[in-house]
């Protein structure tokens, strides 16, 4: 189990994606999963959830939280910020 500082991250993941209908063998080995990219504070990353949160406070509590099952995540990327403004 990995805390994190709270860096800001985006989190590029795959998903489960529903096909509806029929669906011939070859068709259906054709499909793709959904490819994410969430934006977000990272608060934890172990071998189950990968967990982000849309927003943080200046007392350090957490609004809109994401878990991401670690295994669908393809990569991390923290996010740079400028200080000239």
């Amino acid at each position: 189990m990995a805390k994190m500082d709270n860096s800001k991250v985006v989190v590029k993941w795959l998903d489960a994606k529903i096909y509806p209908g029929m669906h011939k063998a070859g068709e259906a080995l054709e499909r793709k999963m959904d490819t994410f990219e969430s934006l977000g504070y990272l608060i934890e990353k172990n071998d189950q959830a990968t967990i982000i949160a849309h927003e943080i406070t200046g007392e350090g509590e957490y609004r809109d939280v994401l878990l991401i099952p670690s295994g669908s995540v393809i990569a991390i990327h923290e996010l740079v910020t400028s200080s000239s403004v």
